[in-house]
């Protein structure tokens, strides 16, 4: 196959998926899906369902950590105890983290999200601008 040719197959290559991508990235007009309702109380409720969330990872630590805990034990003499030490400080690290995450980057950040709602529904309301 020459260079010409192979150069005018992908072109052609390129054209249809270029087409492609242009039908991809369109939706008619006639049809649409159902609309997205966001409130106030819609937005406290998926905070409650992160705080259960956090709630039962804590659980899941705790037995975890509990577990964890009496290998030590075992490992008395072995010079593997000392990276224990290094897992078990890890893991505390990045439990606290992904729990401070839940609590605030998600959980409060749903919260926060429902009071600009509501603050933002009673300036409606009340015909004024926050």
């Amino acid at each position: 196959m020459s260079f010409e040719d192979e150069w005018a197959q992908i072109r052609a290559e390129a054209a249809r998926e270029r087409g492609a991508e242009t039908r991809l990235n369109q939706a008619s007009g006639a049809k649409g899906g159902k609309k997205l309702q966001v409130t106030a109380s819609v937005l406290e409720s998926r905070a409650k369902h992160a705080d259960a969330v956090r709630g039962n990872f804590t659980k899941a630590d705790d037995a975890a950590t509990k577990e964890t805990a009496q290998i030590k034990s075992g490992l008395k003499g072995f010079s593997s105890a000392s990276g224990l030490d290094a897992f078990q400080e890890r893991w505390r690290n990045q439990v606290s983290y992904l729990e401070s995450l839940l609590e605030h980057g998600v959980a409060g950040a749903l919260r926060s999200a429902a009071r600009q709602f509501e603050a933002e529904d009673r300036a409606q309301s009340n015909n004024t601008r926050i």
